[in-house]
């Protein structure tokens, strides 16, 4: 019996979860998995494989790696463009973020060095990620729409207190199978390339537009990954340092308790 349970669980999704989870643990990050958030768009409670928080004890800056796993023996395709992102926000494309975070952020983005080095994204970048060879089920869209409603859910401002929330949010997809960019070449024919990572625009309504450009990498890459998520979140936590004092300060000042916080 102990036989055939292990023989199901290896040909389920959880493994390559457990690998995620490890991974970001190793990183440094507070790793939940099977965490709930609030969807945004039906107000029910839904799942994500691996939720991802970089340690923090205020609760000021909340920063988040929000992680769809799928286990598949079909190979996954990002359709590329050069002008994917042209003309399109990159604080947007960057994270899905609270009221809060882009408020300051678009305050402050210009004269921070820090923070033009999280946004410069090459202007190449995918449109659209599909499954190849797969059946009915579009299990591509699936975890696209997975992976930004939590980040989505986890982002939304606070009901019961006047802190600011600074709340950022970074969706990932990652998988066991084969990754191909698929370009239009300058002859008009289709380029194939594989690779171990990608980054696709992805967005929907909940009801109004959220958009964000989603990684999907190959778990291959996980320990090399998480790594450097973790590094991204060190510096976005450097930029929101400032911010995240004056907004706690705020607080105590004699004007605000005056007005009866």
């Amino acid at each position: 019996m102990q036989e055939k349970v292990l023989s199901w669980i290896n040909k389920t999704g959880f493994p390559l979860e457990m690998e995620t989870a490890k991974a970001f643990r190793s990183a440094g990050f507070d790793v939940r998995q099977s965490a709930t958030h609030l969807d945004p768009e039906e107000q029910k409670g839904r799942e994500i494989d691996v939720l991802a928080q970089d340690p923090d004890w205020l609760g000021v800056v909340d920063i988040y790696f929000v992680v769809e796993c799928k286990s598949s023996d079909k190979p996954w395709v990002v359709l590329m463009a050069n002008d994917t992102l042209s003309n399109f926000n990159r604080i947007h494309s960057f994270a899905v973020s609270s009221e809060d975070a882009k408020s300051e952020i678009f305050s402050k983005w210009r004269n921070n060095e820090v923070f033009k080095g999280l946004l410069n994204k090459p202007g190449r970048c995918g449109y659209s990620f599909r499954q190849a060879l797969g059946g009915k089920t579009d299990r591509a869209y699936s975890a696209a729409i997975s992976v930004l409603k939590a980040c989505a859910g986890l982002t939304r401002e606070r009901t019961a207190s006047q802190l600011k929330r600074f709340a950022f949010a970074l969706p990932v997809i990652v998988v066991d199978t084969p990754i191909f960019e698929c370009t239009l070449n300058s002859d008009g024919e289709i380029d194939l390339v594989e690779v171990q990572e990608s980054d696709f625009l992805f967005s929907a309504h909940m009801p109004s537009e959220v958009a964000c450009c989603i990684k999907v990498i190959r778990k291959e890459k996980l320990q090399e990954y998480t790594l450097g998520a973790k590094e991204i979140a060190d510096s976005l936590r450097l930029v929101m340092k400032e911010s995240e004092s004056v907004a706690i300060e705020s607080l105590s000042s004699p004007n605000r308790v005056a007005g009866g916080l």
